[in-house]
């Protein structure tokens, strides 16, 4: 499903993002079908904009 979601993205000329990449299998897994972006708590935890920002 997330393959074929990716392929119909990239036809139309979308950039595609996998949500709750949850662990580096997972992660592995999405880029080797070609989805361009991820998010989700294995690649980095929720926290506040301002601690991302640096002065």
């Amino acid at each position: 499903m997330v393959e074929a979601i990716n392929q119909i993205g990239h036809i139309m000329g979308l950039e595609t993002i996998a949500e709750y990449v949850e662990n580096d299998g997972i992660h592995k897994t999405v880029a080797n079908i070609g989805v361009d972006y991820v998010q989700g708590f294995g690649i980095h935890k929720p926290e506040p904009l301002l601690n991302l920002i640096k002065n």
